[in-house]
């Protein structure tokens, strides 16, 4: 019974309500209720708003977290493949220059190797090669850069890899040769001073005696030295060779072909009374940036021995 007079109830309020809401009989009570609660509405608002605005502030951050977070991403990304990109364009370039060399050398075989590692102890001039005995490189062997003037030959080998000994090693030893242009006199000569003349008679012209040049082959050693890098000794007392003369393998002693361009006449070092001259070669090739070389696989070292 209690139930009934419940929803009874309930249902009068509700038409009572929408029959005033309807004739607008509930605005002054409405309006009433705005009038009184507006006040605390805006106090309400100024209390939660700077709440909001640490919150969006933390929503705005971890936006701009995740964006910076791509962004960095995406230029790593970039340098990645601009990195690959001239890192290939170095290999194309190189073998490009092994290719030239090859050209140069048809009766040769070389082989192409990356440099993988350098000897950290600061005593020697060695540097690690990507090839090994498995790819056919033996002890001996001469390496070239990948424009073809002298590196220095393999030391050691193993399966996979070779340690190359730099031409500036102090244990490294190359026979070479400098070809220069040797003056000498004539064989039809001139008096270099005339005869007396009579007074107002013509005075005869002096010639010189002409001359001829020939090439003539300076031969040395070039030894590896920590200090100056490379060094050509054993070389004539009388010799006088201009800088920038070229120096090559001679090919004595069978360790090295002949005509490998090893490098150029730096300084020549003056010594009275020694019984040779020295000079300091620039190596052909920068030793301390070595990225590709290239084994001359199908020579090989003679070995001579002392009768």
């Amino acid at each position: 019974m209690r139930l009934i007079w419940w929803l009874a109830t309930v249902v009068t309020v509700s038409l009572v309500s929408i029959f005033l809401s309807h004739h607008h009989a509930t605005d002054p009570a409405h309006n009433l209720t705005l009038t009184v609660s507006a006040p605390l509405e805006d106090v309400l608002y100024d209390a939660v708003h700077p709440i909001d605005n640490i919150y969006e502030g933390i929503a705005d951050r971890g936006d701009l977290v995740r964006e910076n977070e791509e962004l960095r991403a995406e230029i790593e990304r970039l340098q990645a493949e601009l990195a690959s990109r001239e890192n290939n364009d170095q290999r194309i370039a190189a073998l490009e220059d092994a290719l030239g060399v090859k050209l140069n050398r048809p009766d040769d075989k070389l082989l192409a190797a990356n440099v993988v590692a350098q000897d950290p102890s600061g005593q020697k001039r060695l540097v690690a090669i990507d090839r090994g005995s498995g790819d056919g490189v033996e002890e001996g062997m001469v390496i070239l850069s990948r424009s073809g003037s002298l590196v220095g030959t393999v030391a050691t080998t193993y399966k996979d890899y070779a340690w190359i000994r730099l031409i500036t090693d102090p244990d490294s030893a190359v026979n070479a040769q400098v070809e220069v242009n040797a003056t000498q006199p004539g064989n039809n000569t001139s008096p270099l001073t005339a005869p007396s003349a009579t007074p107002g008679a013509a005075t005869p012209s002096v010639t010189p005696a002409p001359t001829s040049s020939e090439t003539t082959s300076v031969r040395g050693v070039a030894d590896g030295n920590l200090r100056q890098g490379l060094v050509l000794d054993l070389l004539p007392p009388d010799a006088n060779i201009p800088k920038g003369t070229l120096v090559v393998t001679s090919g004595l002693g069978g360790n090295y072909p002949a005509g490998i361009l090893i490098g150029s006449i730096k300084d020549l070092q003056q010594r009275p009374q020694a019984a040779f001259k020295k000079a300091v070669l620039e190596p052909a090739t920068q030793l301390s940036s070595l990225e590709t070389v290239l084994v001359l696989v199908s020579f090989k070292p003679a070995r001579l021995e002392v009768p």
